[in-house]
């Protein structure tokens, strides 16, 4: 992948009183322009037949090809694109009194997809009579743009403690997820229908618009000098695009990775003494558009269980230069679980158990 980018960019800062208060804006405009060639050495698929011990069973024909699995020999694959965007942004802090801070915030910013989406080659998945599947990538990916919009109230009540709100509004479009395309390959013909060969591609792609709202409180407690503080926070997101179990339509739209969550973390540190112990939840997410084995209404959904997790840590500064430490992560033994639709289609279970680590920092 060779991506590049070119960018101009004007900032301007601003700081005035109202009504006494000091008020601060900052603004700023870029401009920036992308091109994208996406270059792999890959191998054309020829054809597919039906072997004589599995009627159900479709394979690349090994009748074809200069080695006999139904592909042709290697050759350079190459595919091109470009885009550009203007993102502008304003950040605006107002101080109340010196213990309480009101932010605004508006921007239009951009993610790019990750490299690994963006090369220009298929592979085939599971190949059965009336459901053809491959995975692969996608060239032609562009960043998804976010609108945001965020205001925040912050109260610092006493050193080294505070309590933060913040309402968010995201307007995103181009998101980039996990989905199945319609595709041929090659326009090999279907041995079992003698028509032109139609695959499920799971792939990154492009979706429609989406709005994603929420609210993020967060709080950070210390009791005087004694060292013990807490810390909590707690994120409730909301979005126009859920996905739908009951619905079979498989060019469905939903955005992944939205999920609640909360965190709470308790803490000592004091005399070269830290000491942590965190809980750590989140709610079930959808995951991915597009399930290993494929489906007969495209694009399959991945949810992931919810889970809690809780882990512990403590260290002692021996001295300025030399720390001992020890880390216990997953101490309730928590697994990481995925399912289809319904919470009842069990897909994968991982265990990874309980990990301690101890060992010494030393800094020079």
């Amino acid at each position: 992948i060779r991506e590049k980018t070119y960018a101009i960019f004007f900032r301007a800062d601003f700081e005035t009183d109202l009504g006494g208060m000091p008020f601060n804006i900052t603004a700023g405009l870029r401009h920036e322009g992308t091109h994208l060639t996406s270059t792999a050495i890959g191998r054309q698929l020829l054809g597919l037949s039906i072997p004589a011990g599995d009627p159900t069973l479709i394979q690349p024909d090994p009748s074809l090809g200069p080695l006999g699995d139904g592909y042709s020999e290697a050759t350079d694959i190459a595919r091109s694109s470009n885009y550009t965007y203007l993102l502008p942004s304003l950040d605006a802090r107002l101080e109340v009194m010196p213990d309480l801070l009101l932010r605004m915030s508006a921007s239009r910013t951009l993610t790019r997809p990750a490299l690994t989406a963006l090369r220009p080659t298929v592979t085939l998945g599971t190949l059965r009579v009336g459901s053809l599947s491959a995975n692969g990538g996608n060239p032609d990916l562009k960043p998804y743009l976010s609108d945001n919009f965020d205001a925040a109230v912050e109260w610092y009540y006493q050193r080294n403690s505070y309590f933060s709100a913040n309402f968010y509004l995201k307007h995103i479009t181009n998101f980039v997820v996990g989905g199945v395309s319609t595709q041929t390959i090659n326009d090999v013909i279907d041995p079992s229908t003698g028509r032109i060969a139609r695959f499920n591609v799971n792939s990154q792609i492009n979706g429609p618009e989406a709005t994603i709202k929420g609210v993020e409180v967060a709080l950070q407690h210390v009791f005087g000098d004694s060292g013990f503080g807490f810390q909590a926070n707690a994120t409730f997101p909301w979005s126009n695009r859920n996905y739908d179990p009951s619905s079979t339509d498989g060019s469905a739209f939903s955005i992944t990775g939205l999920a609640k969550s909360a965190n709470f973390i308790a803490f000592y540190d004091k005399d070269g003494f830290q000491i942590r112990g965190a809980v750590n939840w989140r709610d079930e997410y959808l995951l991915q558009l597009g399930q290993a084995q494929g489906g007969t209404f495209g694009a399959e959904p991945v949810y992931v269980d919810q889970q809690l997790t809780i882990d512990a840590s403590a260290s002692y500064d021996v001295t300025p230069w030399a720390t001992v430490f020890v880390e216990g992560n997953n101490l309730n033994n928590s697994t990481y679980s995925t399912h289809g639709r319904f919470s009842n289609q069990v897909l994968d279970i991982w265990s990874y158990g309980r990990r301690f680590t101890a060992g010494f920092r030393l800094k020079y």
